[in-house]
């Protein structure tokens, strides 16, 4: 018996598109947005976390010790420009702390002076002085520039001034500590009896209280904008419209019976 091929409908489900949409595109977008600025945030407030735990243990960062040396009456560190405004809810202790510097005389028993003061007061003091003006350091290696400023010895000793806000004398280790403040400011470094030649090793630090909080609120604010971000994309994706799409043959579609 022969059969005769014929013709008919072969019904098929239908299938289901989900569509994507060109706002869906601009979401997607604003997402990769939220987790690139998040994970830069994440990664400033890491480095902060690092730099907080540098400290050593009285809170300063500190570098140094180097080596300083002059053959005039004074090393000088002029014209230190501080401005410490801002929001009232902040202070100067706040954002900077204070500030350390620490010497001593590569000459065992020679007595040295160091003192900080606003910088008119010094350069009046300085006046006539042969001194050595800070104006440069290379870190690596260590390199210190001066300005040489001629002069002779001063009519008095350092430590005999009024101006200074902060200062130490003495032999052995010295420590000078300055809550820092609004001002154009000098720090002065001399042999307590005004005489020339100065050779220290001197060292520097400050506190920066500020690091931690900053760190702490990047973290967090990295954070939340990492997770909306994920969020934007992942809802963006599982919302899209769903469409079906008819696959039925069109009639006289050819079949096998």
């Amino acid at each position: 018996m022969t059969t005769t091929p014929t013709t008919r409908d072969v019904p098929q489900a239908p299938v289901t598109v989900r569509r994507w949409s060109g706002w869906r595109t601009v979401l997607v977008i604003f997402g990769s947005l939220f987790i690139l600025l998040g994970g830069s945030a994440l990664i400033g407030g890491g480095a902060g976390l690092w730099l907080h735990q540098q400290q050593d243990n009285d809170g300063y960062f500190t570098a140094g010790p180097e080596r300083f040396t002059t053959d005039t009456s004074a090393l000088s560190v002029p014209s230190l420009d501080v401005d410490v405004a801002g929001p009232d809810v902040f202070s100067a202790e706040d954002l900077l702390g204070r500030v350390r510097i620490r010497m001593e005389s590569t000459n065992a028993g020679s007595p040295l002076f160091i003192g900080i003061g606003r910088a008119d007061d010094v350069a009046k003091y300085l006046n006539g002085v042969g001194h050595d003006e800070l104006t440069d350091i290379d870190a690596s290696p260590f390199k210190a520039t001066y300005t040489s400023r001629p002069g002779g010895e001063p009519a008095s000793n350092p430590a005999e001034q009024s101006f200074w806000v902060a200062s130490d004398t003495g032999t052995g280790p010295r420590t000078l500590t300055w809550d820092v403040a609004d001002g154009n400011w000098t720090v002065l470094i001399m042999n307590a009896d005004g005489s020339s030649g100065i050779d220290a090793n001197i060292s520097a630090a400050a506190e920066l209280p500020v690091i931690l909080p900053v760190a702490i609120v990047a973290l967090v604010a990295g954070g939340v904008l990492t997770l909306i971000g994920i969020a934007i994309i992942v809802v963006t994706v599982a919302t899209r419209t769903n469409s079906t799409k008819n696959t039925t043959p069109q009639p006289n579609q050819p079949a096998v019976a």
